[in-house]
Parts: structure tokens; sequence; C-alpha cells
């Protein structure tokens, strides 16, 4: 009797063990899953934004391409003067909480006008005067990656580094 009374015990003992260690697990792999599903989250909200960048870009270059084709009309007074006092600024993305705007030197490719098959993504008479890229981007590297798949040596231009940075929230100097 007292060994029945002692495997039945042993029994129930084994059994409730067993599913202390099944529900442990399933907490487990719940938590583990609700971490996936806010990673998954995360990525989409990142990719959904890296695509409205990209439509932006794209939108940027179809843009760029018909502006290529309308005839500039500039101001006929001084060259010296004019070209010193005019300056175009190409915007790429928009101000944004936590974006920055960092600024990059545009200017056409030596002898690139010269070339046959020269398609020029920004007007020729632009050259003449300062040239600026303003990349409104989380980093210097993603701004730099944008300004370069916009201008690059293909379409006649050349970029030179940032010159300044600014906060998309404050609007003043970043630190």
């Amino acid at each position: 009797m007292l060994l029945a009374l002692f495997c039945i015990g042993a029994t129930l003992l084994f059994l409730a063990v067993r599913r202390g260690l099944i529900l442990r697990t399933d907490r487990e792999i719940r938590h583990a899953g609700a971490t996936l599903m806010t990673e998954r989250d995360a990525l989409e909200r990142q990719a959904d934004e890296l695509e409205a960048m990209q439509a932006g870009v794209d939108a940027m270059k179809a843009k760029l391409v018909e502006l290529s084709t309308d005839r500039l009309v500039l101001s006929r007074r001084g060259g010296k003067r004019t070209a010193a006092s005019r300056r175009f600024i190409h915007e790429i993305g928009r101000p944004e909480p936590g974006r920055k705007c960092f600024v990059f030197r545009l200017a056409m490719a030596p002898g690139f006008a010269a070339r046959p098959d020269a398609k020029a993504v920004v007007h020729p008479a632009l050259w003449r005067f300062e040239n600026v890229a303003q990349v409104w981007a989380a980093d210097f590297a993603a701004a730099q990656m944008l300004t370069r798949s916009i201008f690059h040596e293909g379409v006649g231009v050349t970029v030179s580094g940032e010159d300044a940075e600014q906060d998309a929230v404050s609007g003043g100097p970043a630190p």
C-alpha cells in the first residue's frame, strides 16, 4: 500500500514538474515571438520609409530631366557679379524629425559637355553659378549615398564633400 502511494505521488510530482517546464517553455516562445514581431514591424517601417525616399529621388530625377530640356533664361547683368550672387540649390528629401540637412557642392564634370552622348540632369547654363545639393537624411553616409545616386559622373556632375549640417527639428546648426 505504501509502495502504491509512493508510486502515485512520484507520478504526480513528475507530471507537475513536466507541466511547469512546458509552461516556462511556452512563455519563452511567446516572448521570443513578440520580440520578433516588434522587430518585423520596425523593419517594415524602415522599408516603407526607404521606398518613400526612393520615390522622392525618382520624382526629383524626373523633374531634373524635365528641367534640363527647358530653355533657361538668366539675367544679362554683369557676368561675374551674377555668377557670384546666384546660387542654385538642389533639394533632396524633406526636413523631418531625426533628419539633418547636409550640403554638398556640385560642379560640372570636366569635358562632359563635349561628349556626344552627354545627357545632363541639370541645365548646362546653371554651371556658371554656384550649385549645391541640400540633402535631408539621418546621417552623412545616407546623405552621401542619395546625392551620389542622383549626381554622378554618368550625368556630368562631380560632388565635393559636406559643408554644413542643420537639424530638421530646430532649424539651427546641429551640435
